[in-house]
């Protein structure tokens, strides 16, 4: 008997069916990503139950959070964080603040405040409250205690709260700053009651116990801090001491 050959058939895919199986996936995707958008942002089970803030120890809580513009009951994923960041910022006492959402429902704010460090008497009678790096913090008409030192003898200043400090000239500016940031960084400053400023724009320190210290300027302090340290570090009788030529410190007693 002859054996029959068969035809070797060949088969194709269907391009039809092809599509219509990628379409189905894509359709799937949208609607799974449209079903996950609606439950984010349209169910309460996102919505913002508790609002913490970390880091405040002068500023309130309630006023953190009113700068925020945040509030509970509303969705956590609908708010932009830089924008309620510098909302809060706002507030000259605040220098950096990071917001972090903790899922489903809960919101941390963590500052970090500024530190009053000096006072300058302005020209008119009030008072500029300003931290380390020279920002404008606050200004009052009235002395708060703080237990900083206070700049005299300015007459060329010139401020916008939450900004630095302006002072002309400039070097003289940052001879300032710089002798607050060493006064700080040794412990000194709770030992200085004044920084006055002289016409030849010498810096002059006033110690809590009424002694004078001419530094000069911020360099010269910075080559004299550990004579500075030994001297108020112990007890001493009201003195005058000059240590603006750079040579060995220069004392008499102080009369007045």
């Amino acid at each position: 008997m002859k054996k029959k050959l068969r035809k070797k058939e060949n088969f194709y895919p269907i391009k039809g069916f092809k599509k219509g199986k990628y379409g189905i996936i894509l359709l799937i995707l949208v609607l799974t990503i449209i079903f996950s958008f609606y439950f984010l942002l349209y169910t309460n089970y996102f919505d913002v139950k508790n609002i913490e803030v970390r880091g405040n120890e002068h500023i309130e809580k309630k006023e953190v959070i009113r700068l925020s513009n945040l509030r509970t009951g509303m969705n956590i994923f609908k708010f932009n964080k830089e924008k309620v960041e510098k909302n809060i910022q706002r507030n000259s006492f605040i220098k950096n603040v990071q917001i972090e959402r903790k899922l489903p429902d809960t919101i941390y704010i963590y500052t970090t405040e500024r530190e009053i460090t000096s006072i300058i008497a302005y020209n008119d009678g009030t008072f500029l409250y300003l931290d380390e790096e020279g920002i404008v913090m606050d200004h009052k008409e009235t002395l708060n205690t703080y237990n900083k030192p206070i700049i005299t003898g300015l007459e060329d200043v010139s401020f916008i709260i939450n900004n630095s400090i302006e002072i002309n000239p400039n070097w003289l500016r940052r001879s300032i700053l710089e002798t607050i940031s060493l006064l700080k960084k040794n412990d000194l400053i709770y030992e200085i009651s004044e920084i006055h400023i002289l016409e030849n724009f010498d810096i002059h320190l006033y110690t809590n116990d009424g002694s004078v210290i001419n530094i000069g300027n911020s360099s010269i302090l910075k080559e004299n801090i550990d004579f500075l340290k030994s001297f108020l570090g112990q007890p001493h009788q009201k003195v005058i001491i000059d240590i603006s030529h750079g040579g060995d410190p220069v004392c008499k007693p102080r009369r007045n």
